[in-house]
């Protein structure tokens, strides 16, 4: 059963929850204010946190920003019990790092299911990553960046499909890491709530960085992808330097097999960095005018680095159901072939978007779906696709049966 702590000032919401949760097992601790709170979580470690917004000291956004900045709970579920209904409101508790948001007055019945659901998301990630695992081997992991200079062309969505694409493939340890630190949207795109962040890492010196440090702001996906994701504001990055970021890149790298970067739209310091680092830079491109004088800058600075043509991919994505420049013109006006071109598709990812449910995830069978699925194998390192797994998951059964059927196809036609 579970420990839970409550932070609420009014005794009868304390009375109501415990006469709710004790019947059922659960142990509750109850705090009337902010600071009592924060000292009762440090004492009893609780499973689920519940606090109120209108707190006599503190406010429970910042109670819940002082709980996430502790690496002890930068994954202990937080559910915000508050009067305020407005959706403002409910963005803010998001924003401060809860993983949701109950208006008083409250059904018990709907306390206990959502508590529940958070519960299970919780359990979910200890069995993706149990604690006491085995060290990792020693590696390095697969770097792809995911760049563009032209905003609007669905590079984020790219970058989450293929990490997860990579993850259910092989089952080897792999994060995406969300660069955009002015406004990145990966955890958006997971549906995850914001709890920690690259801003978390500010107050640390980059001689002081480890892994174990990086481990409190990598956040758990319920697929098994880790992640790292962005700052809600542009400001809570300023004190992460580039020394710092040069120093968490280099402790992930041996930790993870692959890892997926999804870069601001332009060639600042941490592009840059991570450009370098890459294996692989895939640059999206849209079939319209701006996109590819974009990416023909994009192109020149790529060779002015010295980066050879074979590590940079051009991936187009037809955003307009008709009148984009066709594929041919395109790959005569950048001198380069296209690697994949994905197909307008945007009622389902409009609905992915809204919904932040992955396509790859969530939809498998769409012709869109299969086509990141098998981008994602394209992109696998050497010795994962020249061995079959030892359990096969269903992502390369399903990868695996395509190649098949395909060669037969090439066959009969011979």
């Amino acid at each position: 059963m579970a420990t839970i702590l409550l932070i609420d000032d009014e005794v009868i919401f304390h009375r109501m929850i415990e006469h709710s949760l004790q019947p059922l097992g659960h142990s509750v601790h109850s705090e009337l204010t902010g600071i009592a709170g924060l000292a009762a979580a440090a004492r009893y470690h609780p499973d689920v946190i519940i606090t109120d917004l209108n707190l006599p000291d503190v406010s429970g956004y910042e109670v819940t920003r002082r709980l996430r900045r502790d690496p002890a709970f930068a994954q202990t579920p937080i559910l915000v019990l508050t009067s305020q209904s407005g959706l403002q409101d409910k963005l803010a508790s998001f924003e401060a790092g809860a993983d949701d948001h109950i208006t008083k007055p409250f059904e018990p019945v709907e306390l206990i299911a959502r508590m529940n659901v958070l519960l299970r998301r919780v359990e979910m990630i200890r069995q993706a990553a149990p604690v006491g695992a085995p060290a990792r081997q020693q590696k390095i992991a697969r770097l792809i960046a995911i760049h563009t200079l032209r905003g609007g062309v669905g590079s984020s969505l790219l970058a989450v499909n293929l990490a997860l694409g990579l993850n259910s493939l092989w089952t080897a340890p792999t994060a995406l890491l969300d660069l955009v630190l002015t406004a990145g949207q990966v955890a958006l795109l997971l549906n995850m709530p914001l709890k920690r962040t690259w801003a978390d890492l500010a107050d640390y010196k980059p001689q002081e960085l480890e892994f174990e440090i990086l481990q409190s702001i990598i956040a758990h996906h319920n697929s098994g992808l880790d992640f790292i994701a962005a700052p809600t504001y542009p400001t809570d990055a300023e004190g992460l330097t580039n020394d710092a970021f040069t120093t968490s890149l280099q402790l992930l790298r041996p930790e993870y097999d692959y890892l997926i970067a999804d870069l601001p739209h332009d060639f600042s310091e941490v592009s840059l960095l991570t450009l370098d680092a890459a294996d692989v830079i895939l640059l999206v491109i849209a079939p319209e005018l701006s996109s590819i004088r974009a990416a023909a800058a994009a192109l020149d600075t790529y060779n002015r680095l010295g980066y050879p043509p074979d590590k940079v991919r051009l991936v187009l994505n037809n955003i307009f159901p008709r009148g984009g420049l066709p594929r041919e013109r395109i790959e005569q006006a950048l001198n380069k072939q296209v690697t994949v071109s994905f197909p307008y598709a945007p009622d389902i990812l409009i609905q992915a978007i809204n919904l932040g449910h992955p396509i790859i995830q969530e939809e498998p069978g769409e012709p869109l779906a299969i086509l990141l699925e098998d981008f994602a194998f394209y992109l696998s390192q050497e010795q994962h696709k020249k061995t079959r797994p030892e359990k096969p998951t269903q992502a390369w059964k399903r990868v695996y049966d395509r190649f098949i059927q395909a060669r037969n196809k090439r066959e009969k036609a011979k």
